[in-house]
C-alpha cells in the first residue's frame, strides 16, 4: 500500500518543521527547496494542516510555519486524516477502502464488460460475497488506522536523525 502524494508531501514538510522546532518559523519556500516540492502545492497542504491545528503560522518578513503541537503528539493517522480525509469515508461502505474487485459493477446489468450475457448469481450469494469482502476491508482498514496511530512525528524525526548520524534526543532519563 502507498500513501497519497498529498500525505507524503505533508509528512515530509512536517518532519522539516519538527526538526527545526525551537529555531523559529520556517518558510514554505525553504521547506519546498529542501524537500524538492512545488511551493504552491506545499502552501496548500500547510494551510490545510493549519486549519486542523497541526501547524501554526506567523506573518511577516521573518514569518513562516511551525508545529502547533509537540511532535510526539502528532500521529501519522492525524496527518493522513487531515490531508486525505477520513481514510476513504467518501466510499460509503463503512470500511474506508475500496476493494480492487469488480463484483458490484460486474453484475449490475447482467452483462460482462464485453457485453456478453452473464448468468446472475442469486441475490443471497451476492449479498454474502459482498459481506465477506466488506469484512476483509474493514479489518484491513482497522489495522491501517492502528498502524498509522502508532507512529508519531517524533518517531519519524528520530529515524531521520538516526539515519543521518545525528544524536537522538532521548525521551527517557535513567537513574542508577
Amino acid at each position: 500500500m502507498r500513501l497519497s502524494t498529498r500525505s507524503t508531501y505533508g509528512i515530509r514538510a512536517l518532519v522539516e518543521l519538527a526538526l527545526a522546532a525551537g529555531h523559529g518559523p520556517i518558510s514554505a519556500t525553504f521547506i519546498a527547496k529542501r524537500q524538492d516540492l512545488p511551493v504552491a502545492y506545499l502552501e496548500q497542504l500547510l494551510h490545510r494542516l493549519k486549519r486542523h491545528g497541526l501547524v501554526s503560522s506567523v506573518r511577516g518578513p521573518r514569518g513562516g510555519y511551525g508545529l502547533a503541537k509537540e511532535a510526539r503528539r502528532i500521529t501519522m493517522a492525524d496527518v493522513v486524516g487531515v490531508l486525505d480525509g477520513r481514510l476513504g469515508a467518501e466510499h460509503g461502505d463503512g470500511t474506508g477502502l475500496v476493494p480492487n474487485g469488480h463484483s458490484a459493477a460486474r453484475f449490475t446489468n447482467g452483462k460482462s464488460r464485453r457485453g456478453r450475457s452473464l448468468r446472475r448469481p442469486s441475490r443471497d450469494v451476492r449479498h454474502h460475497a459482498q459481506g465477506i469482502a466488506q469484512a476483509v476491508w474493514r479489518c484491513v482498514y482497522e489495522r491501517l488506522v492502528q498502524s498509522l496511530s502508532g507512529v508519531t512525528l517524533q518517531d519519524l524525526c528520530d529515524e531521520v536523525r538516526a539515519t543521518a548520524g545525528e544524536p537522538i534526543d532521548h525521551r527517557y532519563v535513567f537513574h542508577l
